[in-house]
């Protein structure tokens, strides 16, 4: 297939998940191209990007006067008014302005037989209206942010009845965006996930060293894993917690380090190399995650670093929270605690670190899973038949995006 990715920003170091997908797509002989809308902002990138040879266009910031003219000469389509304006104006047109990019790049490409996003926010617009113009397939994967947190729930159900089919990384994923939403849109499931021949599994690991790899926000937990590393130093443990991530709140949990007393104990190693996170991975006794649901709805899902982690051999703990007991299951590949409780996790950290024979029994099962349930070659699998499906069951009419483009005198031709 010719498949065009539209993604806000690529390659992303902390969407390892899209990077995998891409990057097998691509190993089996798929034509993949990416059109990304901002440029990438971090500094290290993950060895797949590196063995990447796809081509790759960035969208471009439009000036207010282009998007005023270009609302303008839109507000002029009566049904376009009526269907797409119904709020938030100035960034219809923007995301308007994005689906002509992305117009140009598949004609300098020579075509697509479908276009795949992820996340469906709702500059992914853009992606629908070109697929609609080009009559091809436009497919979505709704991962966290955007459907537990939406700007406007409206406009989340707005858009997703746009697409030919939604994925998600979860049945939680589903359930919610049915029940909460009401989406009537064909829904699958596709975990998001590894390579899990990338890590080789750990056969030792440094006494004491508990390890986090996740962004600094909300919604990782952070703040639970170091009150419960400062409780069981007070209990007399020798424990030495790595943290891997960047983000907004790291001035505040450096600050609950410091408050906490044990800033010797903790480390924030920042974003790392592949090479030095499998390297953290197979020192860590202990992975931690103790996610929450943020104080703004979001959540994390069933987190690809835990994944990671189990492919390491590495025992996890986390929280019970949204489709995390979709991926471990208590007591036999990790341990699962209610969050925000750090005396719970504290009891977990200490359970592991006294027993290492359950320590270990833990960490090879989890192995297990995700070779047996999350590699990413299953995904993948799964991910073709759902493209598959939609090219074989969508007539792909022209789209009334086609009518407006010629309506405004925008028509690329």
């Amino acid at each position: 297939m010719r498949i065009l990715y539209v993604l806000h920003e690529f390659p992303k170091l902390s969407e390892s998940f899209i990077t995998n997908e891409i990057y097998e797509l691509n190993r089996r002989g798929h034509d993949i191209a990416v059109f990304s809308i901002t440029r990438p902002s971090d500094k290290i990138f993950h060895t797949e990007t590196e063995a990447l040879d796809i081509p790759i266009r960035y969208g471009s910031t439009p000036s207010p006067v282009l998007l005023v003219t270009e609302l303008r000469r839109v507000l002029t389509f009566r049904l376009f008014k009526r269907g797409l304006f119904l709020d938030d104006p100035i960034h219809h047109a923007y995301w308007l302005h994005l689906g002509l990019e992305i117009l140009d790049f598949i004609d300098d490409y020579g075509g697509v037989d479908q276009i795949h996003t992820h996340f469906a926010a709702p500059n992914r617009q853009g992606a629908v209206y070109a697929a609609g113009y080009h009559r091809v397939p436009c497919t979505v994967t709704a991962h966290s942010y955007e459907i537990f947190s939406p700007p406007s729930r409206r406009r989340l159900r707005r858009l997703c009845s746009r697409f030919d089919h939604i994925v998600v990384p979860s049945e939680y994923n589903r359930d919610y965006l049915g029940k909460k939403f009401g989406i009537k849109t064909d829904i699958s499931v596709v975990p998001a996930t590894t390579r899990v021949d990338k890590f080789e599994p750990s056969h030792g690991s440094v006494p004491g060293r508990v390890l986090s790899v996740a962004r600094l926000v909300e919604k990782k937990g952070h703040e639970y894993a170091i009150d419960a590393v400062a409780q069981l130093h007070d209990q007399g443990y020798e424990v030495e917690y790595h943290i891997i991530g960047t983000g907004p709140r790291e001035d505040i949990l450096r600050a609950r380090v410091r408050e906490r007393g044990i800033a010797d104990a903790v480390k924030f190693l920042g974003n790392v190399s592949d090479e030095r996170l499998k390297t953290e991975l197979h020192d860590a006794a202990l992975f931690v995650l103790p996610c929450v649901i943020a104080s703004d709805g979001d959540r994390d899902v069933a987190p690809v670093a835990i994944k990671e982690a189990m492919a390491a051999q590495t025992a996890c703990i986390s929280t019970n929270i949204s489709a995390i007991p979709e991926l471990i299951t208590h007591g036999h590949d990790g341990l699962l605690v209610e969050s925000r409780d750090t005396d719970a996790l504290a009891a977990a950290m200490r359970q592991l670190l006294d027993d290492p024979i359950q320590r270990r029994r833990i960490a090879a099962n989890g192995r297990e899973t995700v070779q047996n349930k999350f590699d990413i070659s299953s995904s993948v699998d799964a991910l073709l038949d759902v493209f598959e499906r939609v090219q074989r069951d969508s007539h792909c009419p022209r789209s009334v995006f086609d009518r407006i483009l010629t309506r405004i005198g925008l028509d690329t031709g």
